[in-house]
């Protein structure tokens, strides 16, 4: 007898445990369908809305740019300084469909923020100002990450690179080991590097990418040297202040004609 009730107890334990898993089973599936039906990957995201296709945008002024999420996946954004109207909207995908929708529009607000900060400088006729070789240095007075204060007098008598970037530039995170390197090689040499972040973006940032120069942050006024053209900007200052290169992008040529520059400053 206890036999056969040690017997009937596992069977239906057995049939319990079958039970369980076939319910979990059906869940996952459940859930992996609705994952599939209700997450979409947009291609275009128009003003805070995104779309399946290409959206029939009103009358304005358009930009056009490209967004990435940490998966790989890109939408094309196109902004308009125009109202969407209502018809439109209602043919944009709900926020909470969107696979990383959250990615999406931080990187746009980013992209809003950059462009504030670069453009604000740029006059009616297209110009603005940045640093020119043959000119002194403008003077300055920014932060590093541990909040020490660094000004014109700071590297009087040195010769002084600074490196404008920010976090959602490609080629500025890919040249940061890069630029280490030159550090090693010039100790002397006070290499700096400027941008709109605050310490603890900038830290995680630079330490990940392994960028051991000297970071200046939220060097918001720094930023509008950028203008129209672009992150980022290298800037070599010699001895005596003056600016004796400046170049926006990068690349390796770049990269080796700003080590030279900079050699021949130094042994000045």
């Amino acid at each position: 007898m206890i036999t056969c009730i040690t017997n009937t107890n596992e069977t239906i334990m057995n049939k319990q445990t079958i039970i369980t898993a076939l319910l979990a089973l059906v869940t996952l599936t459940v859930g992996a369908q609705e994952v599939r039906i209700d997450t979409v990957i947009p291609k275009f995201l128009s003003n805070g809305y995104f779309f399946r296709e290409m959206p029939t945008l009103p009358d304005g002024e358009k930009t056009m740019s490209r967004l990435k999420d940490k998966e790989g996946n890109s939408v094309i954004v196109i902004n308009v300084d125009a109202t969407l109207p209502k018809s439109l909207i209602r043919k944009a995908i709900p926020r909470e469909q969107v696979h990383n929708a959250d990615q999406f529009l931080n990187g746009l607000n980013m992209m809003a923020t950059v462009t504030s900060l670069t453009q604000a400088g740029v006059k009616a006729d297209g110009t603005w100002y940045s640093p020119k070789e043959g000119e002194p240095f403008p003077q300055f007075s920014e932060k590093d990450m541990d909040g020490r204060t660094w000004t014109n007098d700071s590297v009087k008598g040195r010769v002084m690179v600074i490196n404008l970037w920010y976090s959602g530039c490609g080629p500025c995170r890919a040249e940061m080991p890069i630029l280490s390197e030159w550090k090693e090689q010039l100790p002397d040499v006070m290499f700096f590097s400027a941008t709109y972040h605050d310490a603890e973006t900038a830290k995680r940032i630079t330490d990940k990418h392994h960028f051991t120069w000297t970071h200046l942050v939220e060097a918001k006024d720094m930023m509008a040297w950028i203008g129209t053209e672009g992150f980022p900007l290298t800037i070599v200052v010699d001895k005596k202040g003056i600016v004796r290169h400046a170049v926006h992008g990068t690349n390796e040529m770049k990269r080796e004609e700003l080590l030279a520059i900079i050699k021949e400053a130094e042994a000045e």
